[in-house]
């Protein structure tokens, strides 16, 4: 939820449609598709990944790339969901893309996934606040791996982005608890 609400945002800043950045939250929600394809001893491992797991987890992107390619209409959502890994100098993946390559939708998703990824708790570690998240993206621009302008928006707009993701994510998690609190219906 974090990644989608603030892909579809950031789709906004950018100066995508409406109509485009409801794409870009349908792609946000199904960016990590993939990872259905990937064993939860992986997914769920509280350590470092060894790098045999390391490729295995990356493999989710080509997943969710091949999932989503299955439907008509989806191209689009596709691309942007599926190349959230890409780099533009090259060293991403799945597909080992470079910028000219890469469109601006999937530039935006790899910043919401960063971004996400950065400043949102995780069981191992503390997100980062707003000074440690900046040098982290600005380090990224500098080895040429994401977009600078897409970049600059974030900084422009981090409390906005970070307090937008928190509020979607806690939101999610209070539907899932209730959901999960539930009493069951007999089938």
């Amino acid at each position: 939820t974090g990644v989608a609400k603030t892909a579809e945002k950031l789709a906004l800043l950018v100066g995508l449609s409406q109509t485009q950045s409801k794409h870009m939250l349908i792609a946000g929600y199904l960016h990590d598709l993939g990872k259905l394809a990937v064993a939860n001893e992986i997914l769920e491992k509280p350590a470092k990944l060894a790098k045999e797991e390391f490729s295995i987890m990356r493999s989710h992107t080509y997943y969710t790339f091949r999932l989503l390619q299955m439907i008509q209409g989806f191209e689009t959502i596709n691309m942007w969901a599926s190349l959230h890994h890409e780099k533009l100098n090259g060293t991403g993946y799945p597909f080992r893309l470079t910028e000219k390559d890469i469109p601006l939708g999937s530039r935006v998703m790899m910043l919401a996934d960063i971004f996400t990824a950065i400043t949102e708790d995780r069981p191992y570690r503390k997100g980062m606040n707003r000074r440690e998240a900046s040098n982290v993206l600005i380090k990224m621009v500098e080895r040429q791996e994401i977009c600078p302008y897409v970049t600059s928006l974030v900084l422009e707009n981090f409390d906005m982005l970070n307090d937008l993701r928190a509020q979607a994510q806690k939101e999610t998690k209070a539907q899932y608890t209730a959901y999960l609190s539930a009493p069951k219906e007999s089938v």
